[in-house]
């Protein structure tokens, strides 16, 4: 049986988080009253999960009367998604898993040869001197699609996590249309633009990474859905001369070079120079992410004004 609907992801906070979706009522039913439905132990069900292009085995959890989705970090944190997101998932049923008789009955897999991982050798640090960085309207198009590649999280995200409208997902928009956005909020190929909404470093004339910088307020997600930068402020959200930086991606073979370190310190001039009264920023302080590192805007002269969560913190700098 297949199933697909659409569902806000949440949150469950017991001695570990785990983060669901609720299978609507309807839909339960008919995976309880299937013959596919029977349960290998304490209520779980075998399924087949597939978010966009991501698909994964997992098991229905039972709750109150239906079931619900766990989504795993391994799936949730390469798609971006959090609590508050909806998300369209398609389900289809598995054979059950078969019992300890049988799987010793079963054919020996044959073993796979072990594959051998690419060496992940560090250039030399670069230097300010030694980048250029420009605004992202004086770049072109195809630089962008070099630094965003064409594959991983940054090709399915195109760096719209927090310009997304409500009821938006990666899921039902697509990266074509992501990419299309981003290249409309960029203005690349057109140096005349009078807004853009980034920077683009290149070395040796090859781009290399990409910062987001623009107005806090023009990213709807942010002021909606992300508890981090409001939680113990008095802050207007409407104010757009407070700007944020939501996004630090170095092209893949550049990475822990300083390529990060020196676009921030360029975010900071050209929010400066664009009227900006502060810039503000919002690292994970325990995981390498896109919303770049604390020690990496500290570097930049941005200091720490709050701490929402043990790893979150918000960083500032006032003009």
């Amino acid at each position: 049986m297949d199933l697909e609907f659409s569902g806000e992801i949440w949150e469950w906070r017991g001695p570990a988080p785990y983060h669901f979706v609720t299978v609507p009522k309807e839909e339960s039913l008919s995976l309880r009253g299937s013959p596919e439905g029977a349960s290998y132990g304490w209520g779980m069900l075998p399924v087949r999960a597939r978010i966009a292009s991501t698909e994964w085995s997992t098991s229905l959890w039972p709750k109150d009367g239906g079931y619900v989705v766990p989504l795993k970090d391994a799936v949730r944190k390469p798609l971006e998604l959090g609590p508050g997101d909806t998300v369209t998932i398609r389900l289809s049923t598995v054979d059950r898993p078969a019992g300890r008789r049988q799987r010793k009955a079963a054919a020996p897999r044959k073993p796979t040869p072990p594959t051998a991982r690419p060496t992940n050798r560090r250039g030399p640090q670069v230097t300010d001197d030694q980048l250029s960085i420009v605004p992202a309207n004086e770049a072109s198009w195809q630089d962008l699609e070099a630094i965003f590649g064409s594959s991983g999280d940054s090709s399915r995200c195109w760096c719209q996590r927090f310009k997304m409208l409500p009821r938006e997902t990666w899921a039902n928009l697509g990266p074509e249309r992501l990419a299309a956005r981003l290249r409309e909020q960029t203005a690349g190929d057109h140096p005349d633009a009078p807004a853009t909404s980034g920077l683009v470093a290149y070395l040796d004339g090859e781009p290399v990474g990409w910062c987001a910088v623009d107005p806090r307020s023009a990213n709807p997600r942010l002021l909606r859905n992300v508890p981090v930068p409001w939680v113990g402020r008095n802050e207007n959200k409407d104010d757009n001369t407070v700007w944020a930086v939501t996004c630090l991606l170095t092209r893949a073979g550049f990475r822990r070079r300083g390529v990060s370190r020196s676009l921030a310190r360029s975010a900071v001039d050209f929010a400066r120079r664009r009227g900006a009264r502060a810039l503000e920023a919002y690292p994970h302080l325990s995981e390498p992410s896109h919303l770049g590192t604390a020690a990496t805007f500290a570097a930049a002269g941005l200091v720490e004004v709050s701490r929402p969560t043990k790893n979150r913190a918000v960083m500032r700098v006032d003009f």
